[in-house]
Order: structure tokens, then C-alpha cells, then sequence
């Protein structure tokens, strides 16, 4: 049987400039291999250098998110100290890029997220899950400690006591109870994540792609700064999207229609 050569990472720029990134392995269930984090680190270099798309959504192929890192190959590379989490190190600069990118980031989870895909997830701006998908982080089951930041995202969340139950317990969390959790930020039915998620992705922003930029910025920088600095930054990236045409432009719609709905109403 002649080996599969498809792309393990597919990059598509759609309508309403919003890019459709996929993990594509479905034969392994998407799990990750070396090849899946050299092919996501270059699609990440395009969305760092290009101008920036209007939104990212990240799906599985097949239907179904990812199992997470691939346990059927080994995840050394070298002979570096830490050889034998090579590949991690490798999923940890990714998550870290795509926490970073200046651009609204979705998720959409079909089926289920486990292990460092739920991290992959939760690196995104916003998950979008179907109301039958499931998440689990069961590094224990395989002798393993929490990866790709899951322990970190976890507790920030949750806070230490429920991240550590379900660090513990690896148990497997239904949609709705991930829901309640905050974890993710819509339940949508099966079937139609993605394009609600590219629909989305779409419509952020209007016409002022420089305050959707800036915006990322700023709820990035929020995670590690205080209020004082995060205020800072507000007084910088106001004051751009003031200078900027989109302002007044915006204002003045505003402002025509008011000017209509009053006129409705006098009628």
C-alpha cells in the first residue's frame, strides 16, 4: 500500500478573509506528530508575516478534533538532553504562537478534544464545540504528567481544586458540563461548528481591522499584566484607532441612524 502523503496541516483563506486551518490526519483520529507541528509551525509563519486575516478557525478533519499526541510513535528526536519530549517542546512553541497571534482565534470542536489538543483548544480566543463533543486530559492513563499547558489553562480557569480533580480523575467531560465550566463559549449542534465558527470569524470587527487587532492585543497582554500597564496599552492603541479613518466613519453611520429611527418615529 503506497504511504499517505497528504498535507498533515491544511491552510485555506476563505470568504470574508478568515483562515480555515485544519489538522489533518484522520486515519490516527488527528493526533499529532512531528510532521503535523513542522506543517502547523509554517502555517503559523504565513499568518505571522501576512497581512493579518480577519479571524483563525482551527478544525480536525473527519468531524473530529484530535486525540491528542499520537502514543503510536515515539516523541523523541536527537540526542538532546530532553530528547525524549521533543516533540512536546515542539507543541509548546506552537501553543505559545497561536496564544500570541494577532488575530481572533476559534476553535471548533467536533467529536472530541483529548490530551494536548484540548490545549491546542484552549490556546484559541474562543472554543466553539458541538453539543455531543467531548474533552479529557488522561496523562495519567499513560504514565504521563499534563502537557502543552493543560494544568496552566486548567487552573487559571477553574482555579487549583477543579483543575486538579480533573487532572486526577482523567475522566472524560461531556459538552454541557464544559460549558458550565467556561470552558468553552458556545454549545452548537453536531455537524455545523465549523461554519458557524467561520461565520463568526467573519463578521468580527466590521470594517476596522485595526481595532480587532489591537483588541487581541490587548486580551493577550491581560494575561500577564497588571491593570495599570494593560490601562497603558488602552492609551496607546486608542489613540491609533482614533487617527485612523475608521472612527469617524463609524460615528457618523451612528449618527444617521439615529437620525433615521427618529424620523421613523415622527412619522
Amino acid at each position: 500500500m503506497a504511504e499517505d502523503v497528504s498535507p498533515e496541516i491544511l491552510i485555506e483563506r476563505r470568504e470574508g478573509d478568515v483562515v480555515l486551518l485544519t489538522l489533518n490526519r484522520p486515519h490516527a483520529r488527528n493526533t499529532v506528530s512531528f510532521t503535523m507541528w513542522e506543517q502547523f509551525s509554517a502555517a503559523l509563519d504565513r499568518l505571522e508575516t501576512d497581512t493579518p486575516a480577519r479571524g483563525l478557525v482551527l478544525q480536525g478533519a473527519g468531524g473530529y478534533f484530535s486525540s491528542g499526541g499520537d502514543v503510536k510513535t515515539g516523541p523523541a528526536r536527537g540526542d538532546g538532553a530532553i530528547r525524549l519530549a521533543a516533540r512536546l517542546e515542539m507543541g509548546q512553541r506552537i501553543i505559545n504562537r497561536l496564544r500570541a497571534l494577532p488575530i481572533p482565534t476559534i476553535a471548533a470542536v467536533e467529536g472530541g478534544a483529548y490530551g494536548i489538543a484540548w490545549s491546542i483548544a484552549m490556546a484559541c480566543d474562543m472554543i466553539f464545540a458541538a453539543d455531543d463533543a467531548k474533552f479529557g486530559a488522561p496523562f495519567l492513563d499513560y504514565g504521563l504528567v499534563p502537557d502543552g499547558g493543560a494544568a496552566w489553562f486548567l487552573a487559571q480557569r477553574l482555579g487549583r481544586a477543579r483543575a486538579a480533580e480533573i487532572m486526577f480523575s482523567g475522566r472524560t467531560l461531556e459538552a454541557r458540563e464544559v460549558l458550565d465550566l467556561g470552558l468553552v463559549s458556545r454549545l452548537l449542534p453536531a455537524g455545523g461548528v465549523v461554519d458557524q465558527a467561520l461565520d463568526f470569524a467573519a463578521r468580527i470587527g466590521g470594517g476596522n481591522p485595526h481595532a480587532v487587532e489591537l483588541t487581541k492585543r490587548l486580551l493577550h497582554a491581560g494575561e500577564t499584566s497588571d491593570l495599570a500597564a494593560t490601562q497603558a496599552l488602552e492609551l496607546i492603541y486608542c489613540h491609533t484607532c482614533q487617527a485612523g479613518e475608521e472612527v469617524p466613519r463609524a460615528r457618523e453611520a451612528f449618527k444617521a441612524r439615529a437620525a433615521a429611527r427618529k424620523a421613523a418615529k415622527e412619522v
